[in-house]
């Protein structure tokens, strides 16, 4: 259950300017980012909310669908729905999620974004502050400027910092992702406490509308791979 939880909101996605097309999601496998749908887009997605891969509870034989919706909303706010079980493997109910971006990535200045998780009958409230930067800023923005790049996400490599409170337990959250090419990103992210996961993903971007990821999950309080998340994503344009 907690692992279903987590993901609940850590599928929110990389930002771009509002008229820029992508695909993919807006965030890491468990830590939120400063990224947002763009405004008149909505994200479909995916996942398995079932994470273990041994013993009789393993995903494959008890899977767990959680769908996920995401909508851009003006002045970078994202918010959503997700559809998991709140006493699982049974009990789906909905849970909702609101990011807002307050500041903008600037040369020095970090992006900033707060948002609030898993709200919703059965479930336990979590809000967080994100901060991420992108480490080759300036080659980003160069070819942002560029009339023939189609750089389909175009983020470079960025690191993530941040706390999520959610009830009585606070945790730190920390993360990278790197663009390896136009259709490959590659990610990690930690959330502390013994409970809690160490993960690494591939991303795939198919097109401007479809991409999915694999991760790899190692407990905190383990020295094993503990999990693994799949994840798809659609994207509509409205």
């Amino acid at each position: 259950m907690r692992r279903a939880l987590l993901c609940l909101g850590a599928s929110a996605w990389l930002a771009l300017a509002p008229a820029a097309v992508h695909a993919g999601p807006t965030g890491l496998s468990f830590v939120p980012t400063t990224d947002t749908v763009p405004f008149h887009q909505v994200n479909a997605i995916l996942q398995n909310g079932n994470t273990a891969i041994d013993g009789d509870d393993a995903f494959f034989h008890d899977f767990q669908p959680v769908p996920e919706l995401e909508v851009g909303l003006p002045f970078r706010i994202e918010g959503g729905v997700d559809i998991a079980p709140s006493n699982p493997p049974n009990d789906y109910r909905p849970a909702f999620n609101l990011k807002w971006v307050p500041v903008e990535e600037g040369h020095y200045v970090p992006a900033v974004a707060l948002g609030v998780q898993s709200i919703g009958p059965g479930f336990p409230p979590a809000g967080f502050l994100v901060l991420d930067k992108t480490l080759n800023y300036d080659a980003i923005q160069y070819q942002k400027f560029r009339a023939h790049h189609r750089n389909i996400r175009l983020h470079g490599i960025r690191v993530h910092a941040g706390f999520l409170q959610a009830g009585q337990f606070s945790r730190a959250m920390l993360g990278i992702d790197a663009e390896l090419s136009d259709h490959f990103v590659l990610w990690a992210d930690w959330i502390s406490g013994a409970s809690n996961d160490l993960s690494l993903a591939g991303v795939v971007v198919v097109d401007a509308h479809n991409s999915f990821f694999v991760s790899l999950l190692r407990q905190n309080d383990e020295n094993r791979l503990s999990g693994v998340l799949f994840n798809f994503t659609h994207t509509f344009d409205w």
